[in-house]
Order: structure tokens, then C-alpha cells, then sequence
């Protein structure tokens, strides 16, 4: 693939390893810390979900910790690496599809608490079906918890500016597996690069994805690191408005055209 061969990582010798023993990890880690976001906790079908990501995470994990050791053997576990394929972007789709519903409702109460909306939202949840609809019946309760307790509202707006760059991140590589393009604005989207394509992390098993932007290769995220930013979410600061523009600017490199012809081909 030429200069898209992916340059090899050293690290010093005096450095801490980037990634932690999956025996370090708990497990039951990455469904507290989704458990942690403004307004998760509330809502029992968010945290049944969140359950069952993290159940695949740590089923995940060992395989991965299985790949790793066995990588560098003459006869690598090529059944168990297939499986780590298969089951890594599967694993993606649904911490995409969660994390988005879950920002999907924060970004609907801070609306309705900034319009005043909060009364007929819930007055229409709740009207008259002639059937119970359990989850209406919730959201209309949650929606006036938050009338209630503005200092929810205002906890939504942080955790959405705390998990804006992880989740800008994990709906890149969704995107590119999913829809085979780029995640960008617009009705134009760029054809991914070698979408679904991915490698095992030498230091962890997990699947490398390959972060392409037109002619710009900006980076490699492996289902590891998706995991651990997900686990980590319970301490992530809120960022500053230029921690925000250099994240775009990385995010969305100048596009560089090819080179001409040359005078001999011409």
C-alpha cells in the first residue's frame, strides 16, 4: 500500500506500558462508568444495555489477551483472531448506538429546559393510548424530574462536552465500518479507506481500525481504546474551547491533492 504502510511503534524503554493487563481492568468498569453519566443511571433500559456492553467487553478482552499471547507463535490462534474480527466492529455498533441515544436525550432536555418545554412534552408522553406504553411513561417522568432539578440539566450539558471528543471518535470508525465513508458535515462524504479493515494490536490482541481522511491517514484506534475511553469517562475533564478546535482540526486534516503529472508523462 505503499505510504500507507503503517510505520512501527517504538516506545522507550523507560516508558509505562500504554495499556493496562486485562487483569487490571474490573469487570464491571465500563458499565459504572456509563452508569455515571448525567441521567443513564434513570433510565433501566440504558443500563440493561450498558450491561450487556460491558458482558461482550470482557468476553472481548480475554480473546483479545488470547490473540496477543499466542500472535507470535508459529501456528497464531487463527480461529480465535477471526472471532476478534467478527465480534469487534459488532461490539462497536451497539457502544455507538448507546452512547448516541444516551446524548440523543440530554440534547432534548437541555433544549426543552431552554424553551420552557418541559410541561407539554411530558403532557404528550403521557396521554391517553388505551394500552400502557412503559418506556413514554418514563421518559415523561424523567422529563419532569429535570424541571425539577435544574442542576441535572446543567450535568447533561458537561457530560456532553466531557464525552464530545470519544464519541466524535468512536462514530469515525462506525461510519467507516458501517457506511464505508468518512464521517464528516455535509451531503458529500468521502469514500472510506479500506473500510472494516483491521489488525491486531501487538500490545493488546485488540483490532486495530485505521483512521483515514481523503489522501491523510490521522491515526489508528483499536476496540481497546474505544473501551478504555469509555471507562475512563468518569474522570475526563471538561475540555477547553481550543482543546476542542485542535481535536477538529485533527480530526479533519486539509485535503491534500494528488500530484500531477509528471513533465514525462505529459
Amino acid at each position: 500500500m505503499g505510504g500507507r504502510d503503517r510505520v512501527a511503534e517504538v516506545e522507550p524503554a523507560d516508558e509505562q506500558p500504554r495499556y493496562r493487563r486485562v487483569a487490571d481492568i474490573g469487570r464491571s468498569d465500563l458499565f459504572e462508568a456509563l452508569k455515571s453519566l448525567a441521567g443513564f443511571s434513570e433510565n433501566p433500559f440504558l443500563v440493561m444495555q450498558a450491561s450487556q456492553l460491558c458482558h461482550v467487553d470482557n468476553l472481548l478482552n480475554g480473546l483479545e489477551e488470547q490473540v496477543l499471547r499466542q500472535m507470535l507463535e508459529d501456528d497464531p490462534p487463527r480461529s480465535t483472531i477471526a472471532m476478534v474480527e467478527a465480534l469487534s466492529p459488532m461490539w462497536i455498533f451497539a457502544a455507538y448506538e448507546l452512547l448516541r441515544t444516551w446524548r440523543q436525550r440530554c440534547e432534548e432536555v437541555i433544549k426543552l429546559a431552554e424553551n420552557g418545554g418541559f410541561d407539554q412534552k411530558a403532557t404528550h408522553l403521557e396521554r391517553e393510548l388505551g394500552y400502557r406504553h412503559y418506556d413514554r411513561e418514563l421518559r415523561a417522568q424523567q422529563l419532569r424530574d429535570a424541571q425539577e432539578r435544574p442542576e441535572l440539566v446543567e450535568q447533561m450539558r458537561l457530560d456532553l462536552r466531557r464525552t464530545e471528543m470519544g464519541f466524535t471518535t468512536l462514530e469515525f470508525i462506525r461510519v467507516a465500518l458501517a457506511k464505508h465513508e468518512v464521517s464528516k458535515k455535509g451531503n458529500k462524504k468521502p469514500i472510506a479507506f479500506a473500510p472494516g479493515l483491521a489488525l491486531p494490536n501487538r500490545h493488546t490482541g485488540s483490532m486495530d481500525y485505521e483512521m483515514s481522511n481523503g489522501g491523510s491517514i490521522i491515526g489508528y484506534v483499536s476496540r481497546r481504546d474505544i473501551a478504555e475511553t469509555i471507562r475512563f469517562l468518569p474522570e475526563a475533564q471538561d475540555p477547553s474551547e481550543e482543546d476542542f478546535a485542535g481535536f477538529r482540526n485533527y480530526m479533519n486534516p486539509p485535503d491534500v491533492e494528488p500530484p500531477g503529472p509528471s513533465e514525462s508523462e505529459s
